[in-house]
């Protein structure tokens, strides 16, 4: 009751207009232009009123004999309801929904001392007079539990502060139309990478897939629309098949092929954007915890039917849901790329490795959000897989995609370089080992001996390891560090190999061995 002379204190006593009153009383505009339609009829658009109105007068002056009332229910004004309902939105605005107007007109209600009509009965009044008598007629789904999904981005959005100043970003909303259960979450855009992750964030915040999901036909997930044969965007195909999801494009133009969509992107925005519409956010993370926040409110929140979102969903949708896979999948992206002549692909100015025998090959290049992957072709064989690289002109090269002459190159760039050439010189044996110890040693640093030992390595390839490691003995008794000493004794010939140990024969004594004596006669004596 004390909003009505609050309403018309602010009007004509201070002046305000109409929004700014119903921001300071927290009623609808709608409200304070109806109460301020029925003052004027009644002759009452000034400030101060008279003395001898009290509330009781003036409310029976704004609402003569109740005559709005039908069956017990206050009547509202319905012209100034549709005319409300239908006023279009601001470009960052949320358009009023149904349920606001009902709340507002349950207070209105309550202000004249009568009783309100229920939501649902309120809501399809309005539809009456929204639609008018040449409306045709709804037909209600009913889904199975597991069954669909849908998902959509909201055509209103919240502000992001950077740098640059306030940026738009989209809401993402998904929903399993059984029970209702939504999910809801901002990104940077409708690129498909973005539309793709948001969907697997969804299916892990439902704790599994349903067998159907329907989409609308934006280029992220649509790449050809048709009513018969759609076909989809490729990355976003790969992660259907993946989650095992059967995606069913909806027919274009036609909303109403993903209904339970649309009416959770208005309760979205209704219930989520509304009560954020003041916050100031300058991150994506920071808009992401306080849009959870509102949404575990809005699932756990009782429903027209009474019971909540999470709970019809916990009752009978959880456990038809497909288990989710064990590897979450990887948002990936195809390209086509030729092989270098250098035996590396190229994306964004950084390059990856392929095996040995590819150069100027057409190879398909998927990259992903932290990887990149070379294929044959689609679905083909796999070459190669690396860490995508930050910056530019970096190299992500693996040793085994190196042809044998390159990796000595490689190996000499290596900041262990020595302990490569140590571990070589231990294959060839202990005597090279020895020596390539002993050079190293023997320079003022280790590494001006690196040519010297990779000289010896190589002349292992030509001779053998035992020739190699025979020469490097004798380099050593004579103290000869330089590989030249080694080149020219195995290209003389020498030294040979050494021979291996002829086994002993131990003869056993008998009677037919003739001894030393035997052979110690002189000679011409006859035994």
């Amino acid at each position: 009751m004390n909003d009505l002379k609050d309403i018309l204190r602010q009007r004509h006593g201070l002046g305000l207009s109409r929004d700014d009153i119903a921001a300071a009383i927290g009623v609808s505009a709608g409200t304070v232009s109806n109460v301020l339609r029925r003052a004027e009829a009644a002759g009452l658009s000034c400030w101060p009123l008279p003395d001898d109105l009290d509330d009781e007068a003036l409310r029976k002056r704004l609402y003569p004999q109740r005559a709005g009332r039908v069956g017990g229910n206050v009547e509202p004004d319905w012209e100034a309801l549709v005319e409300e309902y239908r006023a279009p939105p601001g470009r960052r605005r949320a358009k009023l929904t149904k349920r606001q107007l009902w709340v507002d007109y349950s207070k209105e209600a309550r202000a004249q001392g009568g009783t309100a009509y229920s939501c649902s009965r309120f809501c399809a009044l309005l539809n009456e007079r929204l639609k008018g008598p040449n409306a045709q007629t709804d037909m209600r789904f009913d889904y199975a539990p597991g069954l669909y999904g849908m998902s959509d981005f909201s055509g209103k959005t919240l502000a992001l502060r950077t740098a640059a100043g306030e940026a738009d970003v989209e809401i993402f909303v998904a929903v399993l139309p059984h029970s209702g259960l939504t999910y809801a979450e901002a990104v940077p855009d409708q690129k498909v990478s973005h539309w793709t992750m948001a969907h697997r964030r969804a299916l892990e915040h439902f704790g599994g897939s349903p067998v159907r999901w329907v989409i609308d036909n934006l280029k992220s997930g649509v790449t050809k629309a048709d009513r018969e044969e759609p076909q989809l965007n490729p990355s976003f195909r790969e992660f259907a098949k993946h989650y095992g999801l059967a995606i069913l494009p909806a027919q274009k133009y036609r909303p109403q092929y993903k209904a339970a969509a649309e009416s959770a992107v208005k309760t979205v925005q209704s219930r989520i954007l509304l009560p954020l519409r003041h916050e100031t956010f300058f991150s994506l993370g920071e808009m992401n915890a306080a849009i959870r926040s509102e949404l575990d409110r809005l699932n756990d929140a009782p429903t027209a039917k009474g019971e909540s979102r999470r709970a019809a969903f916990d009752a009978a949708e959880r456990a038809a849901l497909s288990p989710l896979p064990a590897d979450p999948w990887d948002w990936g992206d195809w390209l086509r790329r030729k092989v270098g002549p250098n035996g590396h692909v190229s994306f964004k100015r950084n390059h990856y490795s392929v095996p040995e025998g590819n150069i100027g090959r057409e190879v398909e290049v998927r990259v992903g959000e932290r990887m990149i992957e070379v294929f044959v072709e689609k679905g083909g064989e796999r070459l190669a897989v690396h860490r995508l690289k930050t910056g530019r002109h970096k190299y992500a090269t693996n040793p085994d995609h190196m042809p044998d002459r390159l990796k000595a190159v490689r190996d000499i760039r290596s900041p262990d370089y020595g302990e490569i050439l140590i571990r070589r010189a231990r294959g060839i044996g202990a005597n090279a080992l020895a020596w390539a110890e002993r050079c190293m040693a023997s320079r003022d640093f280790p590494e001006q001996a690196f040519a010297t030992v990779q000289g010896m390595c190589r002349l292992a390839e030509t001779h053998g390891n035992e020739r190699v490691d025979a020469a490097c003995a004798e380099a050593l008794n004579l103290n000869r560090l330089a590989s030249g000493f080694l080149r020219d004794r195995l290209k003389k010939g020498g030294p040979a190999a050494p021979a291996r140990p002829e086994a002993e024969e131990n003869i056993p004594a008998h009677a037919n061995v003739r001894g030393g004596s035997y052979y110690a006669r002189r000679k011409g004596e006859t035994p």
